[in-house]
């Protein structure tokens, strides 16, 4: 995790001024093979980082990157971005998720692009992850509002 100038298409999309730095993170995964390669770059907002209490902001980001995916498709491994989502919420912040999926016309691998905004329509976070297709599985889980999330498989 460090404070850089995100890419051009972060920055518009949570509308940085070009070249203003802001926290990002930076994942990458592969299995032991070194086949079956993810990488993410997560980026953050002005306005998630000042709904952030300094303080809390090693420990809620630790481990960001795994966000939209599980490490294996049991879902033995927990994702990862889920605490610097649940610290927002506990902030007080209503988290509003937009994903969209599009297939990497050179390799087999596809692109999930995420932004996440808030009951206000501010930019919170963006992140742009590439998944192996022949390796790799995108596991989504979808909870109702109010309600704990079931294990998988329940």
């Amino acid at each position: 995790m460090a404070w850089e100038p995100p890419s051009p298409d972060h920055a518009e999309a949570l509308g940085l001024a070009p070249g203003r730095p802001t926290l990002i993170h930076r994942y990458r995964y592969a299995t032991a093979d070194g086949r079956g390669l993810r990488t993410a770059v997560t980026s953050f907002s002005a306005v998630a980082l000042a709904e952030v209490e300094e303080p809390a902001l090693p420990h809620c980001l630790s481990g960001v990157g795994g966000t939209l995916i599980r490490d294996r498709a049991d879902g033995t491994a927990a994702a990862h971005l889920r605490r610097a989502c649940d610290w927002m919420r506990r902030a007080g912040l209503t988290l509003h998720h937009r994903d969209a999926i599009t297939r990497l016309m050179s390799t087999p691998s596809v692109r999930v692009t995420r932004r996440v905004h808030d009951q206000y329509a501010r930019p919170l976070e963006f992140t742009d992850l590439v998944v192996d297709a022949q390796q790799g599985a995108l596991i989504y889980e979808f909870t109702l509002p109010g309600r704990p999330p079931t294990p998988s498989g329940v």
